[in-house]
């Protein structure tokens, strides 16, 4: 009786040995993708940081192109200013009439431009 009540026990110790190495090997595989599931993350993150860090150039750029748009474009105002005070101020100056028609031909050309680089700004034209 004591031979079978061993033999018992013996089976009951292998089936939870075999119980437990069950539940390692599981756990061992679990382990692993997470792993596996981690790098992936940490390719994707280093990817992403990459991407943010690009677009972040490319926004530094567009502000400065922006900038300079709007500094040929206060330019350009102030060169409007300046010929259309000196139209005025040639009417009662007498200034020739070679150098009105030059200094209104140039407002002309300088008010075009400006239309130009704010109807393609709004358009979303890249220049």
């Amino acid at each position: 009786m004591n031979q079978k009540i061993n033999d018992i026990g013996k089976d009951y110790f292998k089936e939870q040995k075999n119980q437990i190495r069950i539940s390692f090997d599981d756990l061992l595989s679990k382990v692993k993708l997470l792993l596996s599931k981690s790098k992936e993350l940490k390719n994707e993150n280093n990817l992403l940081k990459e991407n943010i860090k690009n677009l972040n150039l490319k926004i530094s750029e567009l502000k400065l192109h922006h900038t300079k748009i709007n500094t040929e474009l206060i330019n350009k105002d102030k060169e409007i200013s300046e010929l259309k005070s000196l139209v005025l101020s040639s009417a009662n100056n007498k200034m020739p009439l070679k150098d009105k028609e030059e200094a209104k031909s140039r407002i002309k050309e300088l008010i075009s431009r400006i239309d130009n680089h704010l109807e393609q700004h709004e358009s979303g034209e890249k220049y």
